[in-house]
């Protein structure tokens, strides 16, 4: 007969959800749903009014994890908005401190995963190069952007200062140690991954976490809003995805692409670019470890190019016509990130949305748990690791536009 199955909380990512999974007589997910149910907190209202400037400072503010990706995002889509163009060197260090951060992110992420994958006599091994590979993302996002979290050099027009030659070469020698650190994690990890077997010997289904939908990647490792038909992207509200009583809960909206959901992260980064082929949750745990040599690459790449006494920020009025609506797009550890701002002849946002990389996985990872026992919904939720507070996005309404619960917006 089947029955419906809630685990609440998901655990070992950032923000809190739920999966709400309709199983049959075998325990087999026939509907999957997956939601946040992280309190709205109104940032997008909030700043319609402001000055321009204050939308990075307070946008990096949606969570403690991805707030260069934010602040970055934020930058850009006033920049766009204003007809900035930012000097070369500002966005070689504005990329720079986005690398930082997924350096950090991704062996973050890796630490939480280890109680399912990882042998407890390989843990402190394992954990020590994980906290090496953060020290130094994090140590790249405190000397570029000011500040290990939410880096205050990220401006509207660039970057507020160049880094000294002396940092540009303890950064480089940093990034070498990285690396070398990351191809030991992945020669260790990889292998555990295809294997797909948890650490207590339960093995893992082969088609766990499959879809059919699509991937969202507009850059390998920072950004093009060139490569991204924003008049393709629609919002839905929960009420036109889940059945009422979930919906009734959710937190977010659901975007599509071209009338699809989308997949964005690690792994659409790697099919897009790479020509990735492999699927499923342990794909996306192989893309991200693979990832981390690419993003210390590119790191060491910028700092090749980077002139420490070059210009870093425009002297541009921020200033718009309240009309256009500037977009400004990062590839975020988690993945595509997307933010909109309009800007007035006052240098006032008029206008703000966000469409967050966690916002396009949400939907996608509740229809990735099905076909699957309800016992490995969770392993799916991990491989997208994500970061829900930055997600939440709607008010739920009913179907005559009415709040549900005022409370939830005071």
């Amino acid at each position: 007969m089947g029955k419906t199955v809630e685990i609440n909380p998901t655990t070992r990512h950032e923000g809190h959800t739920k999966l709400v999974l309709k199983v049959d007589d075998e325990g087999i997910v026939e509907k999957g749903n997956y939601l946040s149910v992280t309190p709205v907190r109104g940032f997008e209202k909030f700043l319609v009014g402001k000055l321009a400037e204050f939308a990075p400072i307070a946008v990096s503010r949606f969570c403690g994890i991805c707030p260069i990706a934010h602040a970055t995002s934020a930058v850009e889509a006033i920049e766009d908005a204003c007809n900035i163009t930012p000097p070369k060197d500002g966005l070689l260090l504005r990329e720079l401190t986005g690398l930082g951060n997924k350096l950090h992110s991704h062996p973050l992420h890796q630490f939480l995963i280890a109680p399912d994958f990882i042998p407890e006599a390989d843990r402190v091994e394992y954990i020590k190069r994980i906290q090496e590979m953060r020290k130094t993302g994090q140590y790249i996002v405190d000397v570029v952007g000011g500040e290990a979290i939410h880096a205050p050099n990220i401006k509207v027009g660039g970057m507020l200062k160049n880094i000294t030659e002396n940092a540009a070469s303890k950064m480089y020698y940093k990034c070498k140690e990285y690396e070398k650190l990351a191809k030991e994690q992945i020669e260790y990890l990889i292998p555990i991954f295809e294997s797909r077997m948890l650490v207590n010997g339960t093995e893992i289904p082969e088609k766990l976490g499959y879809h059919e939908f699509g991937y969202l990647a507009t850059d390998p490792t920072y950004g093009n809003r060139e490569k991204i038909e924003q008049n393709k992207v629609v919002e839905y509200t929960p009420y036109d995805v889940y059945e009422k009583d979930v919906a009734m809960q959710a937190c977010t909206t659901i975007p599509t692409y071209n009338g699809r959901l989308m997949e964005v992260g690690p792994r659409a980064r790697f099919a897009k670019f790479f020509d990735f082929k492999d699927k499923g949750a342990m794909a996306i745990h192989i893309a991200r470890a693979y990832e981390m040599i690419v993003n210390v690459k590119r790191a060491l790449e910028v700092l090749d190019k980077l002139d420490v006494n070059g210009k870093t920020r425009s002297s541009e009025p921020i200033l718009g016509d309240g009309e256009k609506v500037g977009l400004g797009v990062h590839e975020a550890a988690r993945g595509h990130n997307t933010h909109q701002a309009a800007i007035d002849g006052k240098g006032r946002i008029t206008y703000y949305n966000a469409i967050v990389a966690t916002t396009w996985n949400i939907p996608l990872i509740g229809k990735a748990t099905e076909g699957t026992h309800y016992k490995f919904a969770e392993h799916v939720v991990r491989a997208y690791d994500p970061c829900v507070s930055c997600a939440t996005h709607v008010i739920t309404m009913n179907h005559e536009n009415k709040v549900i619960d005022k409370k939830i917006i005071l």
